[in-house]
């Protein structure tokens, strides 16, 4: 799990003008500026929270990064059960 990363992204499309718009026209440019595994990449632009928090990102980073992306919390982990 590339925590700095992760983290660093959450902080910067919370912070950075222009950054979130960016992400949300096409994610794959800005997360290629971040140290993520390819499977890290596609867990955040499908903002599949279980994923990533399976496999290791701070619940309390995970919810930051969700939040700024538009996820409502009583979503974040609704694939977590099947559902």
């Amino acid at each position: 799990m590339s925590i700095v990363g992760l983290n660093r992204l959450a902080r910067n499309l919370e912070h950075e003008p222009g950054l979130l718009e960016a992400f949300r026209a096409d994610p794959a440019p800005v997360l290629a500026d971040y140290p993520l595994t390819g499977e890290e990449r596609r867990a955040v632009a499908a903002k599949d929270a279980a994923w990533l928090l399976a496999h290791g990102m701070n619940p309390v980073a995970l919810r930051n990064l969700m939040v700024v992306l538009g996820v409502a919390h009583q979503d974040m982990y609704a694939s977590a059960d099947g559902a």
